[in-house]
């Protein structure tokens, strides 16, 4: 653990951001990022996009986490050394060259807002289910697409004040919701493991009006459709960045900002194997497919599955809960996105003006800009479908830990890289070429297996749209290259300055 030199000759009045965070706040940033739709809507919609996975799926999203413990022993290897406001870019940059820094995280970056699209959907749902127990009329308007839109849209504003409202309202919303989350978790958790299938089953048949029977015979489970799933649950686990993205905004960074990733990541396995695993005991997977295939798809989620047998105030207050949980999701990806962007200002990668921040130090153009993007992810959810705007995050978060992976072995193997200040801080750690090695291992065929979206249209193919993000990108990337060579400055040279903050 070294401190970075460009730190100790910079007055503190200097940096933009607020030095005003610990470890629990990274740590609830984390979890509140990572516990959302992933489990509530995710994880049981995920039948109906690749049902050959069957009850197999407490087992991929425990895999999941699992596959990433090496992405998350990166994390903390760089943060140890550079933690910073735009974290992966800055570590992606400062290892393969900012290019391919700014090409990858851009990717991940503008794709941000197809996730919080997908947010605002699910945030949607669970309040109309919510509703509905208590005014039919209303939870029914709120169900459809219109009020879909409507009640999107109130969740990405109100999310995008709490940022602006700087980061110290930020660690608190995020501290109180992370109390919340757990409650509610051990909540599902305890009907679901003391519900039978029987009884859950039965309950279902009366209240959504669909008959429900195992297929017979049982067709046999697809190892594609699990390895897919595991993919896609990467969306849920992509949170786990909203740890380091704080790394300008915590106090004595390079010991807090690691813990906290760690309790995050650990935090977050538990809650999402036991409420799956909870889930998953109750309801049988075909029951699920059953009732997405019946078109009550508003059943098959966490709590609408609870609802079917819990008592009407408890499914009340459960939709309550999860609604406010996963609406709660976009402030964590308010807060990376701008922190991205405002690193990006650092670099002049974009223009100066997302380097800049408010009385209350905070990169506003960056939120901004997130809230507008995510707004028209928002509306394909309503109007096309919520599985592309998953599949495409996900694919991003992967390419940008595999990007990650390389730059390891890149500052071992590449003479030029070894010399730069930060490469033997980051190989004297212990695993990390082995953990690079096994990141690669894992992010490559994932990343293969969740490439092209099962009956989708190719203009909203994951890969169609990753490589319109990517023109995009390098057009950024061309503008910033000019601009650098007017004022005598190199794309090399920028890799080889750490930003302040």
């Amino acid at each position: 653990m070294i401190d970075n030199p460009s730190l100790a000759s910079v007055p503190a009045h200097e940096f933009r951001l607020a030095k005003v965070l610990g470890v629990l706040a990274v740590t609830a940033s984390a979890v509140a990022a990572e516990y959302g739709a992933g489990i509530n809507f995710v994880s049981t919609q995920s039948l109906g996009v690749y049902p050959g996975v069957k009850g197999l799926v407490p087992l991929a999203m425990f895999v999941t986490g699992l596959l990433m413990l090496p992405k998350t022993y990166l994390f903390v290897i760089f943060s140890r050394v550079m933690p910073r406001a735009g974290s992966k870019y800055v570590w992606i940059a400062r290892s393969l060259g900012v290019p391919t820094g700014f090409l990858v995280t851009f990717l991940w970056w503008a794709t941000g807002p197809a996730g919080a699209g997908v947010l605002a959907f699910a945030f949607g749902t669970f309040l109309g289910q919510a509703v509905l127990g208590l005014n039919p009329a209303l939870g029914t308007a709120l169900l459809s697409p219109a009020g879909h839109l409507a009640c999107g849209l109130a969740a990405i504003w109100i999310t995008y004040a709490v940022n602006a409202a700087g980061v110290r309202h930020y660690g608190i919303f995020v501290t109180v919701l992370l109390f919340v989350i757990v409650a509610t978790a051990l909540t599902i958790c305890a009907i679901g493991f003391s519900t039978s299938a029987a009884n859950f089953v039965a309950a279902a048949e009366v209240v959504a009006k669909v008959p429900l029977a195992p297929p017979s015979p049982a067709p046999a489970g697809s190892f594609f459709d699990f390895v897919a799933v595991c993919s896609l649950f990467v969306f849920a686990y992509a949170g786990l960045g909203a740890g380091p993205a704080l790394g300008g905004e915590v106090g004595d960074a390079q010991r807090k900002l690691p813990r906290g990733i760690v309790f995050g990541f650990i935090v977050a396995l538990v809650l999402f194997s036991g409420v799956a695993l909870a889930l998953f005991n109750a309801a049988p997977w075909w029951a699920i497919t059953g009732l997405i295939k019946a078109g009550k798809g508003n059943y098959a989620t966490a709590p609408g599955l609870v609802g079917l047998v819990a008592p009407n105030w408890l499914s009340v207050l459960l939709n309550f809960a999860v609604a406010l949980i996963v609406g709660k999701t976009l402030a964590p990806g308010f807060m990376v996105a701008s922190r991205f962007a405002f690193a990006y200002g650092q670099d002049r990668m974009l223009p100066a003006v997302f380097a800049e921040t408010s009385k209350r130090k905070v990169p506003l153009a960056g939120l901004v800009l997130h809230a507008i993007l995510s707004i028209a992810f928002l509306i394909q959810a309503v109007y096309v479908g919520w599985a592309m705007g998953v599949a495409v995050r996900s694919i991003a978060v992967l390419l940008v830990w595999l990007a990650l992976a390389v730059g390891v072995l890149n500052l071992k193997l590449h003479p030029r890289w070894r010399e730069a200040q930060w490469a033997a801080p980051v190989l004297d750690q212990p695993l990390a070429v082995p953990t690079a090695i096994a990141s690669i291992a894992i992010a490559v065929p994932l990343i293969a297996s969740i490439a092209i979206v099962p009956h989708t249209a190719l203009l909203f193919q994951p890969l169609f749209q990753g490589a319109i993000v990517l023109l995009i990108g390098l057009v950024c990337l061309g503008f910033a290259r000019s601009y650098a060579l007017t004022r005598g400055d190199s794309f090399g040279a920028i890799a080889m300055r750490v930003p302040i903050e």
